[in-house]
């Protein structure tokens, strides 16, 4: 969009179609209309306009709520009449207080672009956002290692635009319309000197360094330019061949004279500028864009994840049938064989519930008369443990009084031994002997000591000959419960 031309590009697999021309009045916002009708993809707005204005200002490093307020008061304060507004920050300065560098610029005259906007709103067009010219045309310095850098382009239906970049930052622009009267180069001629003693008053470029301006230019244009443009001590001129701008972006287009717009809409198209003018109310339909194929994808991803869950549950369920055959199959011969040896079975008078019912009972009073192995086996474990202690005597008997908690009769167990070596050391003895009894605990026994070698109870009374040999023994008496297991 410029000041009194308003054109549409479809963007089709990385090419502009032909440009569709709507005029400035209502009956040209109506074929815009009918034209978007036709075409609900989402949108970029380019405008091109004079009324653009940029402000360069220093402001304390804030962050988060507090700095969305500052940017807040300086729109109030600058660009109080236009929704079409954005603060970028260039740099942070490295002395004093770090401040950041920021650069305010807005559409002032919201006007223009309203009636615009409105038709594509109306129709619910998905808008990306809103961006004026000299924002896009960063992309250029790519290759270019000046510090200052003054960027003209001539666009047809807008005019002759001068953007300045100090270290690849835009800081300024404007756009000077060109009549009929006058050529590209003398249009270059007259307004480059004018935007120099402009950027001088504001001290841009420091004296005693250079400005260097590039001119996006045809080279049938190129020397109508060299032969009006001198170089100076403070101005060095370079010329960028449009075509090969377009070659080095990938643009598909033949360019037959210097217009650029076409140059800055691929521009757009291919690398948009991270800001723009457009604000959440203008990207509405754009945010529910994104959102619907948002909500398409993750369908999508649901209903692939089923079917590949579906899939999985499929080869498990043939996995199990396959191996539920096998068994199936052996239940079927067990099932044979059972049969086979119930139907052998020989008559008998009596009932089959009679017949559980006694084995149940032989089971029962099997617990009341245990095998002796079950009593002793625990028992000849600990014995060969401790070879100290020989056993002389060993005898059990059933006991009801001492079964519980068991519901089965208790087996007393006498235990008559020796221990072995008892010799004088009598501490070390009794101690091996109460280990002795300690390991028949751990293995289910309670035990009770009924006679020891020396009688260390308070009721006892200690006595004996020093000269007693070494390796005499002394005789113990023990104790023990044994009980059915649960």
């Amino acid at each position: 969009m410029s000041a009194a031309h308003f054109q549409a590009y479809s963007w089709d697999n990385g090419n502009l179609a032909e440009a569709q021309h709507f005029s400035n009045d209502l009956a040209g916002r109506e074929q815009f209309s009918a034209y978007l009708k036709q075409r609900r993809n989402p949108a970029y707005l380019l405008v091109d306009v004079i009324e653009e204005d940029f402000r360069l200002e220093s402001v304390p490093h804030l962050t988060g709520r507090n700095r969305r307020d500052l940017i807040a008061r300086k729109f109030e304060q600058y660009y109080r009449n236009t929704p079409f507004r954005q603060a970028k920050v260039l740099h942070r300065q490295t002395q004093g207080r770090h401040d950041d560098e920021m650069l305010f610029s807005a559409l002032t005259n919201p006007q223009r672009i309203l009636p615009w906007l409105d038709t594509l709103l109306s129709n619910s067009i998905p808008i990306i956002g809103i961006h004026s010219l000299p924002n896009t045309g960063t992309p250029l310095l790519k290759s270019i290692a000046s510090k200052h850098v003054l960027l003209l382009s001539w666009e047809k239906y807008a005019g002759l635009r001068q953007t300045y970049f100090q270290q690849k930052r835009l800081h300024f622009s404007r756009l000077t319309p060109i009549d009929s009267n006058s050529s590209f180069s003398e249009a270059v001629a007259t307004e480059t000197p004018r935007t120099q003693q402009y950027l001088k008053s504001l001290s841009l470029p420091l004296p005693g360094e250079i400005l260097h301006v590039y001119i996006i230019c045809h080279e049938n244009d190129k020397l109508a330019l060299q032969s009006q443009l001198q170089d100076t001590p403070e101005l060095r001129y370079s010329y960028l061949d449009v075509q090969t701008l377009a070659t080095g972006i990938k643009a598909n287009a033949s360019y037959p004279d210097s217009d650029a717009t076409t140059l800055f809409l691929h521009l757009l198209a291919t690398k948009p500028p991270s800001s723009n003018y457009a604000n959440s109310t203008h990207t509405h339909f754009y945010l529910l864009w994104q959102l619907r194929w948002l909500l398409y994808g993750l369908a999508t991803a649901t209903t692939l994840a089923s079917i590949l869950w579906s899939v999985h549950f499929v080869w498990q369920g043939r996995d199990f049938v396959s191996q539920t055959e096998p068994i199936l199959t052996q239940a079927a011969q067990l099932s044979d064989q059972a049969a086979d040896i119930t139907h052998n079975f020989p008559a008998t008078a009596l009932p089959a519930t009679d017949m559980k019912t006694a084995v149940a009972l032989a089971r029962k009073l099997g617990n009341y008369s245990p095998a002796p192995e079950a009593i002793l086996s625990k028992l000849s474990s600990v014995l060969d443990q401790y070879q100290r202690v020989l056993l002389h005597k060993l005898s059990w008997q059933t006991s009801a009084a001492d079964a519980p908690p068991s519901a089965y009769p208790a087996q007393v167990i006498t235990l008559d031994g020796e221990l072995l070596d008892f010799g004088n050391n009598y501490r070390s003895a009794l101690a091996y002997l109460d280990n002795f009894q300690q390991a028949l605990i751990q293995h289910g026994y309670t035990v009770t000591a009924k006679t020891l070698p020396l009688d260390i109870s308070p009721k006892g009374s200690v006595s004996g000959d020093q000269q007693l040999r070494p390796d005499k023994s002394a005789q113990f008496t023990l104790k023990l419960i044994w009980r059915q297991p649960k």
